[in-house]
């Protein structure tokens, strides 16, 4: 008969393993050494970024006022511009940094975005937009992301896009485990002795 610290450890054992199926990956472009602009599409890292606009571009460092954390950054103009993972899988979008780029000098702007969600169905949210990089956690799990910056308060300014930070869908057997871990849990407890 399992002992509490046994199904203590089983729980343990199954969280760590449903936590490493999500190991986060970070798409940052810092593989990005110089500034590229007119690209109606590229890869960095595991995600594939499109535009209809044809002005994505990677910035190095804004050289004006506008979002600028010190390290390269996707920016892209009017339309709309998305991304996916390269290889097609669904996955958990756990946050992002999105801000106005230094093209544009209206304080705030805004852009809405689109996450066709895991399962079919499209969630979206209308995000306000400064000079500075703000951060969004999500938690998502989304088969791709859409930005669309036909907003007039954008102007002729441009949305920064970085440290973006995904994850694995978790697989129904990690859950299946990992609730089937709970429950014996549950029932050690109540078994236990007073």
């Amino acid at each position: 008969m399992p002992t509490l610290q046994h199904c203590v450890a089983a729980a343990v054992l199954v969280a760590g393993l449903g936590s490493s199926a999500r190991a986060a990956e970070l798409v940052d472009f810092d593989e990005f050494s110089e500034r590229f602009q007119g690209a109606a599409s590229f890869v960095s890292g595991p995600l594939s970024f499109s535009s209809d606009s044809g002005y994505l571009g990677v910035e190095i460092v804004a050289p004006a006022n506008g979002a600028d954390n010190g390290t390269p950054y996707l920016v892209d103009a009017r339309g709309s511009f998305g991304f996916a993972r390269s290889d097609g899988q669904a996955f958990v979008l756990d946050s992002f940094d999105i801000g106005q780029s230094w093209f544009t000098s209206a304080p705030t702007a805004s852009v809405t975005v689109s996450y066709d969600r895991v399962g079919g169905g499209t969630t979206s949210e209308t995000l306000t937009l400064t000079h500075d990089f703000s951060s969004f956690a999500r938690g998502l799990a989304v088969t791709a992301v859409h930005f669309d910056l036909t907003d007039g308060s954008l102007g002729g300014g441009y949305v920064a896009l970085d440290n973006i930070t995904i994850s694995a869908v978790p697989e129904p057997a990690t859950w299946a485990s990992f609730a089937l871990g709970l429950a014996a849990l549950g029932a050690a407890r109540r078994r236990r002795p007073g």
